[in-house]
């Protein structure tokens, strides 16, 4: 009998953590390509050499795409400024990551957007920027104005 139930607690434990592990694979941020894929199209190696050497301007691309306050200067130069200033611009490129992902409609937690920022900000600026270009997010750029 004591066999009988350890076996059936086993399978239940078992049964309980897969459900759990679903659940929560769920409700994690579903993003189109890995964070770690940074060559992937679009974008392909030209983003991640832009990237790589220069990579506020993909944050400015981010901030103008998801139509943040400021647009692409205050992406830009903004990261610049919060980094070089308080040495905390991972949580500036958190925000404007969270913002993006609500935009793109994919659901992104604070606490995996500052692991992301502070840990590779480079490959996660990729994951954000290709996102939104498989979305077809655009920045919105100003209304031309009519000639009369």
């Amino acid at each position: 009998i004591s066999r009988y139930l350890k076996l059936k607690l086993k399978v239940s434990a078992s049964s309980f953590l897969h459900t759990l592990l679903q659940s929560f694979a769920c409700t994690m941020a579903q993003w189109q390509t890995g964070t770690f894929d940074c060559c992937a199209e679009p974008g392909g190696m030209c983003l991640c050499l832009r990237a790589s050497c220069c990579g506020c301007t993909v944050w400015g691309d981010i901030s103008e795409r998801a139509q943040l306050p400021g647009g692409f200067i205050a992406g830009c130069c903004g990261l610049l400024l919060c980094e070089g200033l308080t040495g905390c611009g991972c949580l500036y490129t958190s925000f404007m990551a969270v913002e993006a992902a609500k935009k793109a409609g994919v659901e992104e937690s604070w606490p995996h957007a500052i692991c992301c920022s502070c840990c590779c900000n480079c490959c996660y600026s990729m994951q954000v920027w290709r996102e939104l270009e498989l979305k077809g997010i655009k920045g919105s750029a100003p209304g031309q104005m009519e000639m009369q």
